[in-house]
């Protein structure tokens, strides 16, 4: 007996279960709150339901002669507009983070970083790929704006920010690349969340390997903070020297990084890009 054979044999028998199970549901279309069992057999039954629901939903669309498919867009829900926008976001082309200064830009939004050299060893497996090292927003000076000017110069000047810690801490700024986008005033933070859930970029706080290029002068005298990920890899900037403990030294960092990249493989191009974010 094939495979398709012992599918078909199963199936009225399975019918006759559904059919008498929906009988005996019948008897709850009078439920009450005031009618409820027990805590224990409530709670079984809710999860027992649940994972019914989902065995039998997936195998009606896997024996469905006509195939079933999820709403790739769906423009009520913010998940949806990100994916729609990071498409369009990383099919623009990278700029040299060198060059910043010389192309001053309005507008406020999302923005990525990404590393293209060879000199720092922990971030090869990123190097000219499509998974940035960081993701970040930018909010606009004003929170109606409705155009870049009224938005402000808020992604330019961030990139900045970073631009300076990084050459404080003697990064090269000819190796590492950038993207940055405007997008509609209170989107940003969605699109950006969405990003780093895509992406997870090792810089970024919410990855907790090497956080802190954010961190903007903490003072060591009136706070007992411990040195971020991010300087101890990179020192160079003076308020993070005044402290004297690291969260991590470079051995763990850099070995939490490796792992990283075994569990979270880097996305090498445009095309394995594009279908993280098709429709499909």
């Amino acid at each position: 007996m094939t495979k398709a054979d012992s599918i078909e044999a199963t199936l009225p028998s399975l019918l006759d279960q559904i059919q008498r199970l929906r009988k005996s549901l019948r008897s709850f279309k009078k439920f009450k709150a005031a009618d409820r069992p027990s805590n224990g057999v409530t709670k079984r039954f809710v999860a027992e339901s649940g994972a019914l629901f989902n065995e039998l939903r997936h195998v009606r669309e896997q024996i469905s002669p006509v195939r079933f498919g999820a709403i790739g867009i769906t423009l009520g829900r913010s998940d949806s507009i990100a994916k729609f926008f990071s498409f369009s976001f990383t099919n623009q082309k990278k700029r040299v983070l060198e060059r910043l200064v010389d192309s001053p830009f309005y507008g406020a939004g999302v923005y990525a970083i990404y590393y293209h050299g060879e000199t720092e060893k922990a971030y090869l497996p990123l190097s000219c790929s499509e998974t940035p090292i960081y993701v970040g927003k930018a909010d606009p000076k004003n929170p109606q704006a409705e155009t870049v000017e009224e938005q402000g110069q808020a992604l330019y000047s961030r990139l900045k920010q970073h631009s300076n810690s990084m050459l404080k801490a003697n990064l090269p700024l000819a190796d590492f690349y950038y993207r940055a986008a405007p997008i509609q005033t209170g989107m940003q933070s969605a699109v950006e969340d969405f990003m780093i859930r895509l992406f997870r970029p090792i810089w970024n706080k919410e990855i907790k390997i090497c956080f802190g290029i954010g961190k903007h002068g903490d003072s060591a005298n009136t706070r007992a903070n411990r040195r971020s990920p991010w300087d101890t890899m990179h020192p160079g900037r003076k308020w993070a020297a005044d402290t004297k403990v690291d969260q991590k030294n470079r051995a763990e960092i850099e070995a939490n990084i490796a792992d990283h990249f075994k569990n979270h493989p880097v996305i090498a191009n445009k095309d394995k890009l594009f279908k993280l974010l098709s429709l499909e």
